[in-house]
C-alpha cells in the first residue's frame, strides 16, 4: 500500500472561535484530503498547479490499469465520488493516503455511498427517499429520478442503486492511486503546512466571515441555521479552486493554498496572481460578466440569461473570475449570487507595473 508519510506532532485540527459568530472555525491540516481532490477531473486543468505536478498526474494516471482508469473517470472526474471526502471531517486520525484506503475499507457500502449524498440531507423528504435506495428499497428510485438535482442524476441513481458495487469500484481506484501518491505525500504536507502557517496574521485580525472569505479567495459564507462549524482545509491541487462539502451541522472548504506556500520563484516568473488576473481579463465573455456585475448582484441563472449561455458556462468563467479575485460568491447554503470587486481592478495595472519595473 506503499509508504506512510509521518505528520508532525502538533494538533491536526486548529479550532478558532472569534466575535459573535454562530459557528466556530476548525483548520483542519493533513494530505488525506488531497489525495481525494487529487482524482479529480479540474486537479491540474490549469497551470495554477506547477507544471511538473500537473505532468505528473497525467502521466501517473495514465499508468494505472485500464479498468481503474475508467473508474476514475466515471466516478471520480465526474466528481460522483469525490464527496468521499466526507468521512474524513470527522475522523480526524484518518491523517495520510493509507489512512484514507483502511477507513474505505472498514466503512460499510451503504455508509459510503450515504456519505456520498450528505449534502441532499438538508432536503428531509429527499434525505429519506435516498435512504431507503440505500438499503435497498428499489421502489424509492423512481421518486428519486424526479427529485434528485439535475447534477449527475444518472450516475447518482446508480450509486444508489448497489452501494456493494460501488464502493468496489470506488476502492479499487484509491487503493491503485494510493501507491505513487504516497511518493509525493510528504512534499504536499510541507505545501499545506506553509499554507497554514502563512495565514497567522488572518487568523488573528479577521472576523470569521472575512477569515473564510481571504481564505478561500471569494467565497463570502452567510451562517446558516443549524450550522455550528465551519472547517477550512488547505489543498494543494484543488488550486485554483475551492472543493466544497457539508453534512447537517458543517460545511467544509477545501481551498486552494496561496501561491506562497508553493515556495520561492525566479525573478522573470510572473506572479500567479498576475496572470490569473490577466488571463481572467482577457476573454470577452468574462468581461461582459463583470459588466453586468458592475451595475448589481446577480445570481448564475440571471447571468446565464443575459448573455444566453448554458449555466455550466458561466459557471466555468465565474470560476476563473472568482480565482482572479475579480468577483465575490455570497453562499448561504441555499442561495448563492456574485458580486463584482472593484477595488481588485484597480490592482490590474499596478501589479503588472509592480512586476515589470518594480
Amino acid at each position: 500500500m506503499g509508504r506512510r508519510v509521518d505528520m508532525p506532532p502538533r494538533a491536526m485540527v486548529r479550532d478558532l472561535t472569534r466575535g459573535g459568530a454562530s459557528f466556530r472555525i476548525d483548520w483542519d491540516v493533513r494530505t488525506a484530503y488531497d489525495f481525494i481532490f487529487s482524482l479529480s477531473g479540474d486537479a491540474g486543468s490549469t497551470d495554477d498547479l506547477p507544471a511538473p505536478d500537473r505532468a505528473w498526474l497525467t502521466e501517473t494516471r495514465k499508468s494505472l490499469p485500464q479498468d481503474v482508469q475508467g473508474a476514475i473517470e466515471l466516478l471520480f472526474e465526474s466528481e460522483l465520488a469525490i464527496h468521499a471526502g466526507v468521512l474524513l471531517v470527522d475522523q480526524p486520525d484518518v491523517r495520510t493516503s493509507a489512512d484514507v484506503v483502511a477507513l474505505v475499507e472498514s466503512t460499510s457500502p451503504t455508509d459510503l455511498v450515504g456519505a456520498l449524498f450528505a449534502e441532499d440531507g438538508h432536503d428531509a423528504e429527499l434525505a429519506s427517499l435516498i435512504q431507503r435506495a440505500i438499503g435497498g428499497d428499489a421502489s424509492a428510485l423512481p421518486a428519486l429520478k424526479e427529485k434528485l438535482p439535475d447534477w449527475n442524476r444518472k450516475g447518482r441513481i446508480e450509486l444508489l442503486r448497489d452501494p456493494v458495487v460501488a464502493k468496489e469500484r470506488i476502492l479499487a481506484v484509491l487503493r491503485a492511486w494510493q501507491a505513487p501518491f504516497s511518493s509525493i505525500e510528504a512534499r504536499v504536507l510541507a505545501i499545506l503546512e506553509r499554507d497554514y502557517d502563512g495565514r497567522g496574521d488572518d487568523r488573528t485580525r479577521l472576523a470569521p466571515a472575512e477569515l473564510i472569505e481571504t481564505t478561500t479567495g471569494g467565497v463570502r459564507y452567510l451562517p446558516e441555521p443549524g450550522i455550528s462549524r465551519v472547517v477550512l482545509g488547505p489543498s494543494y491541487f484543488s488550486r485554483p479552486y475551492n472543493f466544497l462539502m457539508s453534512a447537517r451541522d458543517w460545511r467544509f472548504f477545501g481551498y486552494p493554498v496561496s501561491d506562497s506556500a508553493l515556495g520561492p520563484s525566479d525573478a522573470l516568473t510572473p506572479p500567479l496572481s498576475l496572470v490569473r488576473l490577466h488571463r481572467a481579463l482577457g476573454d470577452e465573455t468574462r468581461l461582459r460578466i463583470l459588466k453586468l456585475l458592475a451595475s448589481r448582484d446577480l445570481y448564475l441563472t440571471e447571468i446565464a440569461q443575459q448573455l444566453d449561455l448554458s449555466k455550466p458556462t458561466i459557471k466555468h468563467h465565474m470560476i476563473q473570475l472568482r480565482a482572479a479575485g475579480l468577483v465575490t460568491i455570497t453562499d448561504s447554503g441555499s442561495v448563492m449570487y456574485y458580486t463584482l470587486r472593484r477595488n481588485r481592478l484597480d490592482d490590474a495595472s499596478a501589479e503588472i507595473k509592480a512586476f515589470l519595473v518594480g
